[in-house]
């Protein structure tokens, strides 16, 4: 159960917006007012305080009382631990605020395989704030689809975690930029006595996915130095596609579809295909790999390929291991001024796997002619043009998968390090505190991957290769060569702080106040491999470098009017120093708390929020890739036939264009994003045994920064007439003729807002068969527009395959003895398929659930066992009904995984 740190959304399916949220606030606030008059002469919470005073997340002022004005969820390592999560990744998948899912691991294809991130909100990757011991970390040097950067989640070991604060407000006038979402806030173990060992042992039921965590801690004090050391080794398995039905096939979902690369050439003159006679047989080219009289749905009908199934290539997970140190030294100088230092290095393997290059790359427009992208055109009578000799020769290109290269494999080998130095004291009795720091923060990758010299494959086959034939083991080696990319991003930070109580102040107490400021100099470069970059090989390709520095000041001042009313007020400057034109920005903030009872609590919140653009949409390079897209404008009934008039036809859906190019640029000229948070909240603890939370909140953002997908400004494009100048088609319309593409920029969209209400209940009892507890929490999305021009109509995401309405986790826990048990239910509302025309009830995506249970034993004081299962009916990612490409659930947001039902083993024990 998540510690709340308080006292001590679709449309409907007819897509009119219900007028809930007065009423659900106004009901909650009436039954909980008068729930805490009722309640009012019962025995209050136990009042002894501890004289130690704390930094929570969201303020740097030190309190005793934790009275905070903004909702903070704290989740300890026993919460972590009891839940089953494995990961930092794996607890923040778990959060409701987290509409907007993660991006994870199961990404193999892209520009960022193996690295995960948040996205609190669904305001987008890199709006939250992720901070280890209230410090920032480097982002990734490869963003998000080439362009969106984010800090690694993955990065981050579970051993170093001694809790995570999560701040679900927006935060720029206490730590900056990004801040606006929310702020991730990683406190790490100190203070470490004896040594302890924990191992950790996890595998699906349906294969794959088996991983191993093993962690080592230890530490001790001598007088007045205090050393910790954290091992952390993790290693999980692939999980293969052909180890889950719904993902083991390219047709293992009715839409699905081959690709068209066994071995087939294509006609330039007559649009006719010319499949291998062998074709699925040993003596293909391909040795068996082949699909015969294969048809597609973008061509017209009768024209038979040779096909490829790709999934047995394919991972949903990647393989990946992990090793990390963390060291920490505290020395006591005095009373008041004390050292710390800690140094950091995780070093992280993963390697992906796709299927083979695929060769000839045509892209078609569906109506018989067709220009290669990546192909030789081979004349009539050309020696290995299929059609020579023949009463029909024409010119044409092989189209098939290079299986003699073998798989693509990725091999990405990702350093970080972390170092951190300061000192921090006391003085006036205690009175004041204050810290001094200097970090810095650095992640290194190295990629290798095998690839083609596209130009010398090109050359060969104009030079008689034949593709109808296996290629020679002597071509292979000679056209084959190791692409290496090099990326590396950095942070180096000093900082200070001061914080204490002023000598005025009120009855209730004095005024409070905080100083801050720290000096930030950050790097990135991403170096593609030079052949990769200059287009003489099969993959796509980012760059960019670029550094910035920034100065942040601020203040917070705390007035406790009385015991039951209190104001706090933050104010902080930014500025930014780079190539682009960035500038400064004031955020401020006000908070407020008032009780009308000893039990409740009501608190509202307003600030101002901004966010500096990504230096990759600053400094990047053209990100160039071919991508799969559903192209609403070029539609097919259920023959496969052109529909001139989808609207006539029920039966016409949007086709799949396949390899259409793409290029995604930066921009210089990007603003700042500016915007605004509203908290408004209400809290109920009658007793320590019960506490009720309902907040609202509201996120308004002004010129957000964005590069749309190809695919969504297709679709943009084609229902509400805008971004259609980003969208290039040929001659006949298509996006799959040559000349065809999509140029996507990061741009400064007009307007984005978002509102609705979190709602969390915990309550603890006790009776003859133990100690229980339960919890509840929901977050429901009440809007999410966004204005994609000062002229354009407000577009409604809730639900529209992007948000999901509601996302709901309820638990329970058992205490007995030396036993333990907690069961957990975590539920996510439905979406709308992503690539829908007229929507209607079967184009929605189904809503999950999933159960899991967690027994714990205590064997002793010093070990515990614990077992659970994950995901215990096994449910299986929901499919998108819209969606005709592999694996055929929405996983843009993150929010399903394909593991399935885990079973893992836990031992801890300490010495």
């Amino acid at each position: 159960m998540y510690k709340k740190i308080e006292l001590t959304q679709k449309p409907s399916k007819s897509y009119k917006k219900t007028k809930k949220l007065p009423l659900i606030v106004g009901v909650a606030f009436s039954c909980v007012m008068l729930s805490g008059a009722l309640s009012a002469q019962e025995t209050p919470k136990n009042t002894e305080k501890d004289d130690k005073k704390i930094v929570v997340t969201g303020t740097r002022i030190k309190k005793i009382d934790i009275n905070n004005l903004s909702p903070i969820l704290s989740i300890s390592r026993e919460d972590i631990d009891k839940q089953g999560y494995a990961t930092v990744k794996d607890v923040i998948d778990g959060l409701t605020q987290n509409t907007g899912g993660t991006f994870d691991n199961s990404a193999t294809f892209g520009f960022s395989p193996g690295a995960s991130s948040v996205n609190l909100r669904g305001i987008g990757f890199g709006h939250t704030l992720v901070l280890v011991d209230g410090r920032r970390l480097p982002i990734y040097p490869i963003g998000i689809g080439g362009t969106s950067n984010f800090v690694d989640l993955s990065s981050i070991p579970m051993a170093f975690v001694e809790r995570i604060d999560v701040l679900t407000d927006g935060a720029s006038a206490v730590y900056g930029s990004d801040a606006v979402s929310g702020v991730i806030n990683i406190i790490t173990r100190k203070d470490i006595e004896g040594i302890a060992m924990n191992y950790r042992f996890g595998d699906t039921s349906d294969e794959g996915y088996e991983n191993h965590r093993f962690n080592l801690l230890t530490g001790a004090r001598n007088g007045d130095t205090q050393i910790d050391l954290i091992l952390d080794f993790w290693r999980q398995k692939a999980l293969w596609a052909s180890q889950r039905d719904y993902a083991a096939s390219d047709v293992s979902n009715p839409r699905g579809e081959y690709s068209g690369g066994g071995a087939t050439f294509y006609g330039l003159d007559s649009g006719q295909t010319y499949q291998h006679p062998d074709c699925g047989t040993p003596n293909d080219p391909l040795g068996g790999l082949g699909v015969p009289n294969v048809e597609f749905s973008f061509f017209e009908q009768g024209e038979i390929w040779c096909g490829f199934d790709r999934s047995a290539f394919r991972q949903l997970i990647a393989p990946q291991d992990r090793s990390s140190l963390m060291s920490r030294l505290t020395y006591e100088v005095s009373p008041e001024l004390s050292f710390f230092g800690r140094i950091g290095f995780s070093n992280t393997q993963t390697d992906v796997q796709l299927e083979p290059n695929f060769y000839g790359g045509a892209v078609f427009n569906g109506f018989g002619s067709a220009v290669a992208n990546n192909g030789a055109i081979l004349p009539p009578g050309a020696i290995n043009n299929p059609t020579t000799g023949t009463a029909f020769e024409e010119s044409g290109v092989f189209v098939r998968r290079l299986i003699e290269f073998g798989p693509r494999q990725i091999d990405i080998d990702n350093n970080a390090y972390n170092l951190l130095g300061g000192l921090q004291g006391s003085f006036g009795g205690g009175q004041y505190d204050w810290e001094f720091g200097v970090s810095y923060n650095k992640t290194d990758l190295d990629i290798d991957s095998n690839n083609i010299l596209l130009s010398a494959l090109n050359s060969a086959v104009d030079n008689g290769l034949d593709l109808f034939q296996p290629i020679p083991q002597s071509t292979v080696n000679a056209l084959t060569f190791t692409a290496n990319r090099n990326s590396y991003s950095s942070n180096r930070a000093i900082d200070f702080s001061i914080s204490g109580d002023l000598d005025i102040g009120f009855e209730a107490g004095p005024i409070q106040f905080a100083v801050a400021a720290e000096k930030i100099k950050e790097e990135y470069s991403d170096q593609p491999d030079p052949l990769v970059a200059q287009g003489d090989a099969f993959d796509g390709s980012s760059s960019g470098r670029g550094e910035r520095k920034h100065l942040g000041v601020g203040g917070e001042l705390s007035f406790p009017f009385s015991d039951n009313f209190e104001l706090d007020i933050a104010l902080r400057w930014d500025d930014y120093d780079d190539a682009s034109s960035v500038d400064s920005a004031f955020s401020p903030r006000v908070a407020m708390g008032y009780r009308p009872t000893d039990t409740i609590l009501t608190r509202f919140s307003w600030g101002k929020s901004f966010r500096a653009p990504d230096m990759q949409r600053l400094f990047g390079g053209a990100t160039r890739a071919f991508v799969d897209i559903v192209d609403p404008e070029f539609q097919i009934d259920s023959n496969g036939v052109f529909c001139p008039d989808p609207d006539a036809d029920p039966t016409c859906n949007p086709a799949l264009v396949q390899s259409v190019r793409v290029t995604t640029l930066s921009n210089i000229d990007l603003n700042e994003e500016e915007g605004s948070n509203v908290n408004l909240g209400i809290v109920w603890e009658p007793n320590e045994d019960l506490s009720v939370s309902l907040d609202y909140f509201q996120i308004k953002l002004d010129e957000v920064v964005a590069a749309p997908s190809a695919q969504w400004i297709v679709a943009v494009c084609s229902e509400f007439d805008v971004l259609c100048e980003f969208v290039n088609r040929d001659a006949m319309g298509t996006l799959s003729g040559g000349g065809a593409s999509i140029t996507t920029q990061a741009i400064n969209f007009a307007e984005q807002d978002t509102d609705g209400v979190d709602l969390s209940f915990n309550y603890d009892w006790s009776n003859q068969a133990g100690k229980w507890s339960a919890s509840l929490n929901t977050t429901w999305v009440s809007n999410f527009k966004t204005r994609f021009t000062r002229d354009s109509a407000k577009v409604e995401r809730v639900g529209l395959g992007e948000l999901p309405e509601y996302r709901i986790n309820l638990m329970f826990d058992w205490r007995y003895q030396n036993w333990g048990a907690t069961f957990r239910v975590n539920y996510i509302d439905e979406l709308v398929g992503q690539f829908c025309a007229a929507c209607d009830d079967d184009d929605y995506i189904d809503s999950w659930t999933t159960f899991s249970l967690n027994t714990r034993y205590s064997y002793s004081e010093y070990t515990r066992i614990r077992f659970g299962i994950n995901n215990l009916t096994n449910e299986e990612p929901p499919q998108d009904p819209t969606q005709v490409n592999w694996p055929w659930f929405f996983n843009g947001g993150g929010y399903y995984n394909p593991i399935g039902r885990e079973f893992y083993l836990q031992l801890d024990t300490s010495l």
